[in-house]
């Protein structure tokens, strides 16, 4: 009998937590984020002209993206083992990071002219998962490629969202970068000092390599 009554206990709170989640959101306020930051961003990524390209994807990380959660994330259980000041130089760090990770991003292909449509939009407690399906224009279409789905992970901060990660495809970079981290760590003999100095030699690298991108392209451009 005390068994039934915790049971009932725990679903009446479960379901009050979903109601209250539910009465929260405001899916007009959702789709306005997304047809604009999220847009936004997808465009950035497949940009021609680099210095634009890259001065929004600074904007964008700066303002639109929950770079403190996304930087725990990838990091772990591991994160708990930095104290305060390598947790700030490490988060500082890993946004320079992710940002550079996004402005070498391997698109292709012009993103100015492609149909960006929400398809489903998903409210949790915490967080919103909006799901897009960009189709591309005809010219860069192949047999089985005709669109692209994304999902964004948004985050209520205030009367908007910030995003947490996104979902190119199936894959979620801040997944596929857990396991790079920890190889890191475990280089790094779980030492926090060691780990920083490679990830600030890993950062500086990746940065490195997009200035050179960035000046060879200006190069071009002017010798045409």
């Amino acid at each position: 009998m005390i068994k039934n009554l915790i049971k009932w206990a725990l679903m009446t709170i479960g379901l009050v937590l979903s109601v209250r989640a539910w009465a929260a959101f405001d899916d007009t306020k959702v789709e306005d984020f997304v047809y604009t930051t999220g847009e936004q961003f997808i465009t950035a990524l497949g940009m021609k002209d680099l210095e634009a390209k890259y001065a929004i994807l600074d904007e964008m990380f700066e303002q639109k993206f929950d770079t403190v959660n996304m930087g725990r994330f990838v990091l772990g259980q591991y994160y708990r083992s930095l104290d305060a000041e390598q947790k700030e130089q490490y988060l500082s760090l890993f946004k320079r990071y992710i940002k550079s990770l996004y402005k070498s991003y391997p698109i292709t292909f012009d993103t100015s002219d492609l149909h960006f449509k929400i398809t489903k939009i998903v409210p949790y407690e915490k967080k919103v998962e909006t799901f897009v399906t960009v189709h591309l224009p005809p010219k860069y279409q192949q047999e089985n490629l005709q669109t692209i789905t994304i999902k964004f992970n948004l985050k209520p901060v205030g009367e908007s969202y910030v995003i947490s990660d996104v979902f190119i495809g199936d894959v979620s970079l801040l997944v596929s970068l857990k396991p790079r981290f920890a190889d890191m760590v475990k280089k790094a003999e779980e030492e926090p000092e060691w780990f920083l100095d490679d990830f600030e030699s890993l950062t500086r690298s990746n940065e490195y390599n997009i200035q050179r991108t960035k000046e060879s392209k200006s190069l071009q451009k002017r010798e045409y």
